[in-house]
């Protein structure tokens, strides 16, 4: 495979993951990375960088079950 195939499948995932974190946060969830606050961009560069392993997802609701905050955990594999 040349380069060129290669990074296209990287560059719709990277621009799906923040259409669907900007999606988030203008519904006014709070959006973390390994517990610090942060924006979907920061999110997207870090997951689609991540040596090593990968990033899980932890929803954090409230009492009406409505989530509230996505925190991003690194995980090694």
């Amino acid at each position: 495979m040349n380069r060129r195939t290669n990074s296209k499948p990287c560059g719709n995932q990277a621009a799906l993951l923040k259409k669907e974190l900007r999606g988030y946060e203008r519904a006014g969830t709070h959006l973390y990375l390994d517990g610090r606050r942060c924006h979907a961009d920061e999110i997207v560069s870090a997951c689609m960088f991540a040596d090593g392993g990968g990033y899980m997802r932890d929803f954090i609701d409230n009492d009406q079950e409505t989530i509230t905050d996505i925190n991003f955990v690194k995980i090694r594999l």
